[in-house]
């Protein structure tokens, strides 16, 4: 679903939709919260993607349902796979570009270079916040096998 994120932007690929998700948006701990909740109360997957000029809403449930809101009008998409299978998905793609995900909030570009201890600290935080929500993320599938 997700491609490796690079310079602020990452491409969001399901079935025949592509769009982007923008560092105006902390991506992965939206999507895994998202992600999360859904499992925990038994409630559809509900994504939200700014694309800095446009935007796509992501609905999963029996299967992947996107509304994308361009300049030329809502386009309409449906993906055959389920909530689990969709989650799964953004599960691998968070674990296979972790490091990338870690650096991805736009504050971590801004630090100086007089500035290597804040950036570390960031980082350090980063990677804590990130792993504590693959972890509770992984262990919601779980419990839906």
């Amino acid at each position: 679903m997700f491609t490796k994120p690079k310079s602020g932007w990452t491409d969001i690929l399901l079935g025949d939709f592509e769009g982007l998700g923008s560092y105006i948006q902390d991506v992965p701990v939206e999507v895994m919260d998202a992600c999360i909740c859904a499992l925990r109360d038994g409630v559809p997957v509900e994504l939200y993607f700014d694309e800095e000029g446009s935007e796509f809403t992501l609905t999963a449930d029996e299967t992947v349902k996107i509304v994308a809101q361009g300049y030329y009008g809502p386009e309409k998409y449906e993906v055959k796979l389920s909530k689990l299978e969709l989650i799964q998905e953004i599960l691998e793609d968070m674990e296979k570009f972790f490091e990338d995900w870690v650096e991805w909030p736009a504050e971590y570009a801004f630090f100086e270079d007089d500035e290597k201890e804040a950036k570390q600290a960031f980082y350090d935080e980063r990677v804590i916040l990130l792993q504590g929500l693959l972890q509770e993320l992984r262990e919601e599938l779980a419990k839906q096998s």
